[in-house]
């Protein structure tokens, strides 16, 4: 079911903004990536109990309000977006694919083969996260491989920013490693559950949590909520950098005054 419903002010850094409701009746929209060249957003739902997977992928136009399943990818989970190209990639139980917007559907064959794949971001190349192992990989010249600076840590959501720092989550908490070092540090413990991270369309980072969205603050380098949320899940920027994210049961854009 797909909506318009307008909620009054929800405040972002204290700023009012109003929230629309894009998907209603989702179930867990969750691992969001937004193709800001067509504003489609691609993310995954829980199937349902009649269905043969755990998970499918879905496309939202967020200009159309017009929400698709793709169909040829099982258990499509994860996503990531080459937003220079347009390029859309999809990850599920067999490998990564890309995505072609004129059949809604997956190319064959795959890039990466028999591998399930839990996150995915693309930033000059396409990083991602198996999920038996929980390590991070690039792919590069055809093939994956170890991000070997993070071989020693499990990664479960991870994003990587306009310096080229690479943020990522673990049971232990939230960690980055910046640009040129060797080891990563600890940003914040694992009180705050983050679900899902992302960047703005200035390369900024941000996570999503049970309990709100979060930026970086600059000057103390730790988490900052910048709007409070209930059961947060999915999170991403659409072209025009409004906030869109989800809760259990729906998609939602933030869109100021």
């Amino acid at each position: 079911m797909i909506t318009n419903k307008k909620d009054s002010g929800v405040l972002v850094c204290g700023i009012p903004h109003k929230k629309v409701v894009m998907l209603a009746d989702a179930n867990i929209p969750y691992k969001f990536t937004i193709d800001r060249n067509s504003n489609s957003l691609f993310f995954c739902i829980n199937a349902d109990e009649f269905s043969d997977q755990s998970f499918q992928s879905v496309v939202l136009n967020l200009d159309s309000g017009l929400a698709t399943i793709i169909p040829g990818i099982r258990n499509g989970f994860a996503s990531a977006v080459d937003q220079a190209t347009g390029n859309v990639y999809l990850g599920g139980s067999d490998g990564i694919f890309k995505y072609n917007y004129r059949t809604n559907d997956i190319e064959q064959p795959a890039l990466v083969n028999r591998i399930d794949i839990f996150d995915m971001y693309f930033t000059d190349e396409l990083y991602f996260v198996d999920t038996a192992k929980q390590h991070l990989y690039v792919y590069r010249d055809g093939m994956k491989t170890l991000v070997s600076e993070l071989k020693d840590n499990l990664i479960q959501h991870f994003v990587i920013d306009v310096n080229s720092d690479i943020y990522f989550v673990n049971p232990s908490g939230l960690f980055v490693l910046e640009k040129g070092r060797k080891f990563p540090m600890l940003i914040n413990g694992n009180d705050v559950s983050i679900r899902g991270a992302t960047t703005d369309v200035n390369g900024h980072p941000y996570f999503v949590a049970q309990d709100g969205i979060y930026a970086i603050d600059k000057e103390s380098k730790q988490l900052a909520k910048i709007v409070s949320v209930n059961r947060g899940y999915g999170l991403a920027f659409d072209k025009e950098n409004n906030i869109v994210y989800s809760d259990e049961r729906s998609v939602n854009i933030l869109v100021p005054y």
